[in-house]
């Protein structure tokens, strides 16, 4: 009767430690996960920023530098997709779609709505291929 108490156990705390490994394979890191929901927030803030018509570049500019900095991160976050051309190209998109909002900073509602026009289409791009 021991021996199979202790078996039963046996098994129940190999099955939990087994759980918890997976568990934290399947979590992976951080790291591109912050990187998305870094810009998105970003992406967010500018949308709202336009939609209680605050668009001098004063609010704007802090944003998209924030994006252009973040858009470096994009290919070292995802390691695993560093050779593929596609991607390296939309976030090259992101990047020119970003340099560009900040070589001429948004003086107007009208041309701020544009910059995050553009640069929702170079993330919508990678995310129309990439993200599963």
């Amino acid at each position: 009767m021991r021996s199979l108490v202790l078996l039963l156990v046996g098994l129940l705390v190999g099955a939990l430690c087994t759980l918890i490994a997976v568990n934290a394979l399947n979590r992976g890191t951080a790291y591109p996960n912050a990187v998305m929901a870094l810009m998105g927030q970003q992406m967010k803030a500018i949308d709202k920023s336009i939609k209680q018509s605050r668009c001098a570049s004063t609010d704007l500019t802090p944003r998209l530098q924030t994006l252009r900095f973040v858009a470096n991160d994009i290919e070292p976050a995802f390691a695993d997709m560093q050779d593929e051309v596609q991607f390296g190209r939309y976030a090259a998109d992101l990047r020119a779609a970003s340099d560009a909002a900040l070589m001429t900073p948004p003086a107007s509602c009208a041309a701020a709505s544009a910059a995050l026009s553009n640069l929702k289409k170079s993330c919508d791009s990678c995310h129309r291929d990439y993200k599963g």
